[in-house]
């Protein structure tokens, strides 16, 4: 008479499945920040951790944390190849590199120096 109770309604599953969710979220905030490139990554990783952290012993995982670890690592892989594109564009075209001076002239900030890959006047290094 007991396990008809509604009262007796423990699930040790239940936990597992707020990680599946949690993995699913994180992949989605991965996908949305693909626009920064640099934090898909970080928000990609925690979609993946929360998909392993979904499974129970060695169980298969659902197909909710396995949706959520492939958006996780499509926007993670899609994220750095965003990144490194960006940083050797600045670093290799110098119209980039005025652009980006320009922008901060106009805010009022002293650019930093940005090393870069051009050569002017035969040095492969330059700063600016």
């Amino acid at each position: 008479m007991t396990g008809d109770s509604p009262y007796n309604n423990y699930n040790p599953d239940r936990g597992r499945h707020s990680f599946e969710i949690a993995s699913i979220v994180m992949g989605i905030i991965s996908m949305v920040l693909l626009c920064t490139g640099v934090l898909a990554i970080p928000f990609g990783a925690l979609g993946v951790l929360f998909a392993l952290l979904s499974r129970k012993d060695k169980d298969r995982l659902g197909n909710i944390a396995i949706t959520g670890a492939i958006i996780s690592v499509v926007s993670m892989i899609t994220g750095a190849f965003i990144t490194v594109y960006s940083v050797y564009t600045v670093m290799t075209d110098p119209s980039v590199l005025e652009e980006v001076s320009r922008m901060y002239a106009r805010y009022g900030i002293e650019m930093p120096t940005i090393p870069t890959f051009y050569s002017e006047g035969g040095s492969l290094w330059i700063y600016r």
